[in-house]
């Protein structure tokens, strides 16, 4: 399930808060590695087909062993964690493949010819090529380099040579709420901020105290990792990989609460760098050079997604050699500065100017989707139209990127139950379909989604590209989709999405008879996975996952933790409930969920606007893929396609930006929202929802 599409899901409650709650969790230790040889585990027979008719689908004592054997091989260190572009994630590709033909799936639609079979391929932006920055200092005539060793390139830095003279903006934070401004009000517009690492520490003074929200681990360090909002403002997902970085909380809009005095925390949530950059970016800096606590420098992000301004981490000693008149403390004591109680004045460094170099580009690479047909019954008068049961089957690989729960550390993320569980659970479906005496009355499409952890890539394409056989997607009838369905605990299954259909409910009881289940239910259509794309394109969904872990996206979320029994179960609900959908006489009548803007803002916003950003759009702004029916969003004119470019004063140039920005707005004040609409720049009123 992806992060950043970021979400609490115990009954109602979405991802993307799941992130931020469970960050605060102590990391797990991981469990002993698999063994390191994997193999895939031969061919399941599928279960004999039963007598009865009308055709029935029932617990098979035989699905437990099979559901464990797939969940093992894919979870298995050959598979490396399935990331997109990673050789594993072709490996598990073809492993689904491998099943689909042996249950004699048919293609759906004609395949290109160098194509594999099975797959609908699409590119993904799976990270970024940084090449090492330059820095050069010139004083007096004299220009002075930096040694490789002692920079790296800033995370969320743009490409480009700029130059200018140097003002120590101290910290680099402006946080009006609690009366602190490291700019002084000021613009330093053609200049090179420099900026250290981490917050001040206040005391007592004057001020407004700041909201209580915290920030994910590791965001006051310069090379801190900082955790995808995978569900923010309604989004799929399955943030991106890497997508958005939190916010400080008492930004913009918090002025007003009434006075007290401020906890010396206070601005213990305005440490990210990417804040730092875009505070700096505002201020028309022309870049920025990060100064470190010590010595150690972060590692060098795979986001490409930048914040519009070049920019360089360097080490506390090669700062304090480069700029000697900044009085910078020696590596290891910057942590010990003293308590302030106001920012201290930017200072121009006489004499100094410098010239940064940064190159970062996108990184490219093939994903596919797995898609096998089990073909309607000849003569049936719905053999025209189509019911979706998906589950995406890639995952993390070896972590290292801002999506991963365990920052700082590269090592194979299994994804067993993340999503191993769901793809078992639709390789599980599959056979008992193949299995029955007759074809169902509708087809049956089962696609293994890839990239979903990017963004939920995998569904938009399918969504947007669809095979030329289904003409579109008039004819998909409804999805299934499986995401974590491997931990149940109590018997207890969420069935969300219920929502997006009026015919849902009576479905998923009737399939649940007999299970022993205890069923919560959802409505909510949009979500952190890949149900989310198809609710968007008006076709009701169900989506099934037994519940968050500490080991989710963790490397410690291993095969031996999976309990397939309870998979099996999932199977027979979700076969028996397509089972159902294949034998109506009518379609299900889609309709818009009930509207909860506050979903998606569980990760310390105080207010929502109920938008859904499309996380495979690469230009400038935020476009979005749709907007939640009566939430903020829609009632202001917002729409499906609108790229956003501005709210408020504050430019957005990439979901990093829309996360501060929505960040500081004010719930129940008014804020004007700037959008692109077929190139035209249109400003629309919006008045943001209390967040949760």
């Amino acid at each position: 399930m992806s992060a950043g599409l970021a979400a609490l899901r115990p009954a109602r409650l979405r991802r993307a808060a799941v992130a931020g709650l469970l960050v605060a969790l102590a990391a797990c230790a991981p469990p002993a590695a698999p063994p390191r040889e994997a193999t895939a585990p031969p061919a399941a027979p599928p279960p004999a087909a039963a007598p009865a008719a009308p055709a029935s689908i029932d617990l098979d004592p035989a699905a437990e062993a099979r559901i464990k054997a797939d969940v093992a091989y894919l979870a298995s260190p050959e598979l490396a964690g399935r990331g997109t572009g990673e050789p594993g994630a072709d490996l598990a590709a073809e492993f689904i493949a491998r099943r689909f033909a042996e249950l004699k799936l048919e293609l759906l639609g004609e395949a290109p010819r160098d194509a594999k079979p099975y797959r609908q391929v699409f590119e993904a932006r799976v990270g970024a090529d940084v090449a090492p920055p330059s820095l050069a200092v010139q004083r007096a005539g004299r220009k002075q380099g930096v040694e490789a060793d002692k920079l790296v390139t800033a995370d969320g830095s743009a490409s480009g040579t700029v130059s200018g003279s140097v003002v120590l903006v101290g910290h680099g934070v402006t946080a009006a709420a609690v009366s602190w401004d490291d700019y002084g009000g000021r613009d330093i517009e053609g200049k090179i901020a420099l900026v250290l690492d981490g917050v001040p520490t206040l005391s007592s003074g004057p001020g407004a105290t700041a909201a209580a929200h915290h920030a994910p681990a590791g965001t006051g360090t310069a090379g801190a990792a900082h955790h995808a909002p995978a569900g923010t403002a309604g989004a799929a997902h399955h943030a991106p990989a890497g997508a958005a970085h939190h916010a400080p909380a008492g930004t913009a809009g918090a002025a007003h609460h009434a006075a007290a005095a401020r906890p010396a925390d206070a601005l213990r949530d305005f440490g990210s760098v990417r804040y730092k950059l875009r505070t700096a970016r505002e201020h028309k800096a022309a870049g920025v050079i990060l100064v470190a606590a010590g010595d150690e420098l972060p590692a060098v992000s795979s986001d490409a997604a930048s914040m519009g301004i070049p920019a360089v981490v360097i080490t506390r000693s090669a700062a304090r050699a480069l700029f000697p008149t900044a009085g910078l403390a020696p590596p290891g004591k910057a942590a010990a500065e003293k308590p302030a109680a106001k920012a201290p004045a930017p200072r121009p460094l006489a004499g100094v100017t410098v010239e940064i170099t940064t190159r970062v580009t996108p990184r490219m690479a093939p994903a596919s989707n797995v898609v096998g047909l089990l073909r309607a019954r000849e003569g049936s008068p719905h053999a025209d139209e189509y019911i979706v049961v998906g589950a995406h089957f890639d995952h993390l690989g070896h972590g290292g990127t801002s999506a991963s729960r365990a920052p700082g550390v590269r090592a194979v993320h299994p994804g067993a139950d993340d999503n191993a569980s769901g793809t078992a659970m639709l390789l599980e479906v599959a056979r008992r379909f193949s299995a029955l005496p007759a074809r169902p009355d509708r087809n049956l499409v089962f696609v293994a989604f890839g990239a979903e952890e990017l963004g939920a890539l995998g569904s938009r394409h399918f969504v947007e590209h669809p095979p030329a056989q289904l003409a579109g997607m008039k004819p998909v009838v409804a999805m299934i989709n499986a995401d974590m369905v491997g931990r149940m605990r109590d018997d207890k299954l969420l069935v969300d999405g219920l929502g997006t259909s009026p015919d849902w409910r009576p479905i998923v009881d009737g399939a649940a008879r007999g299970l022993g289940l205890a069923l919560q239910y959802g409505v909510e259509g949009f979500g952190a996975s890949d149900h989310t794309s198809f609710t968007a394109a008006r076709v009701p969904v169900a989506f099934l996952f037994t519940g968050v872990h500490e080991d989710y996206h963790r490397p410690s979320d291993t095969a031996e933790k999976i309990d397939a029994a309870g998979i099996a179960r999932c199977s027979v609900l979700a076969a028996r409930m397509a089972l159902a959908l294949s034998q109506r006489d009518a379609r299900l009548a889609f309709t818009d969920p009930p509207a909860d803007p506050h979903r998606g803002m569980r990760g310390g916003f105080r207010a929502s606007l109920g938008t859904m950003p499309d996380y495979a759009y690469q230009g400038p702004g935020v476009k979005l893929t749709g907007v939640r029916p009566d939430a903020p969003a829609s009632r202001a004119g917002l729409q499906g396609g609108d790229v956003i470019v501005r709210i408020g004063a504050h430019a957005i140039t990439n979901i990093h930006d829309f996360m501060f920005a929505l960040r500081g707005l004010e719930p129940g004040r008014e804020v004007e929202i700037e959008v692109d609409r077929g190139g035209t720049r249109v400003p629309l009123k919006v008045i943001p929802a209390p967040g949760r």
